[in-house]
């Protein structure tokens, strides 16, 4: 694969690729500990998306050399890791290059390969009708499990889908199910599907909680978790859908404008289908939430780090004015989701959860 096309110092492009790819992500993520020290003080010589393809080759072959075996829970463990590996190479692309496209299928296939073997977790792959194509998403449950309370989750401008699999497992392990969607502008659903993001978006929330309600015939409140930028549309789904009776927010502002460094414009425009920063600024106002005229039923949760870059306390707290119902944690050093304290704030938004909403 070609490394992206950059007339930087190789130095200044891979120190930005560890701001936004910290090791506490990659962790988060589902990496393997050494693979992200690997990744992390890789020689700035080599491409970021080649070392990280390699890290992940070689858990694919392990996986492969254990499900031959018969040692069906080493291989999900290494799919796992190579699909989170697949992650990080993919990022190192903001727009949609065809290495980024072809990494975005290998990490598909790796977390494909993962499910068909888990006998824990049944994770099973949806493609949601939505305007004149489709939304992919993935919905993830305990094996055996009744229908009960389903939780959608989503990501932002880089991180979807697969990435949020640890969320989604300790959901399962609650009792609840999982919905890792991928929304418009998101993923498989930009990258095959060919939707982009607008502010028709909440209706692509409430598609996927249509499909899984069919699926599962449960018909009673469900959640939804936004990380990142995907906090707002969390936010808006709970607006616009009474069914979602909870809703968490990490991360994120109700009035989104384009950021001032090149990888945030360019991954802005990536997702919303646009050529410049004013067309983007333009859709982004179209998605802007304002508590004096939009309401919700849904309680609230909204999680701040007091060390994030990107979003501010103020900038956070709107969403708590949203709701009848809100709560706010913040974690003092907190990175942006926090990150750093990714196993507490899961623990701790998973119990929410299951408070909220009850369990299978």
């Amino acid at each position: 694969m070609d490394a992206p096309v950059s007339a930087e110092d190789p130095a200044k492009i891979r120190a930005a690729l560890l701001r936004a790819m910290p090791m506490s992500r990659m962790l988060d993520y589902g990496m393997d500990h050494g693979d992200a020290v690997h990744l992390a003080h890789a020689a700035v010589s080599e491409p970021w998306h080649d070392v990280a393809t390699r890290l992940a080759e070689a858990q694919l072959t392990r996986a492969e050399a254990a499900a031959d075996r018969g040692d069906v829970e080493t291989a999900v463990a290494c799919y796992r890791r190579a699909t989170a590996s697949l992650i990080f190479a993919q990022m190192a692309f903001n727009t949609d290059h065809p290495a980024k496209r072809a990494l975005y299928v290998r990490l598909t296939r790796a977390y494909q390969a993962a499910a068909e073997l888990d006998t824990e977790l049944r994770v099973e792959r949806l493609s949601i009708p939505f305007r004149q194509s489709h939304c992919t998403a993935w919905f993830v449950s305990r094996s055996g499990d009744r229908p009960g309370p389903t939780v959608v989750i989503v990501g932002g401008q880089s991180g979807w889908g697969p990435a949020f699999h640890q969320q989604a497992k300790a959901l399962a392990r609650r009792g609840l199910s999982a919905v890792l969607l991928e929304a418009p502008g998101q993923g498989d659903t930009r990258m095959a599907g060919g939707l982009h993001l607008d502010g028709n978006v909440d209706r692509a929330f409430s598609a996927a909680l249509d499909a899984v309600r069919a699926r599962t015939g449960y018909y009673g409140r469900c959640g939804v978790w936004g990380n990142s930028f995907g906090g707002l549309l969390a936010a808006r789904a709970a607006v616009h859908d009474s069914r979602f009776g909870a809703c968490c927010v990490n991360g994120a502002t109700a009035k989104p404008e384009p950021l001032p460094f090149r990888t945030a414009r360019e991954q802005s425009r990536a997702l919303l289908g646009v050529d410049t920063d004013d067309e983007a600024a333009a859709v982004f106002r179209t998605l802007w939430l304002d508590p004096t005229v939009e309401r919700t039923s849904a309680a609230m949760l909204v999680l701040h780090g007091g060390n994030d870059p990107l979003v501010s306390l103020d900038q956070q707290k709107v969403f708590l004015d949203l709701s009848e119902h809100p709560t706010l944690r913040v974690w003092d050093d907190g990175d942006h989701t926090m990150y750093n304290h990714s196993a507490e704030r899961t623990e701790f938004v998973c119990d929410w959860f299951r408070a909220q909403l009850g369990r299978a």
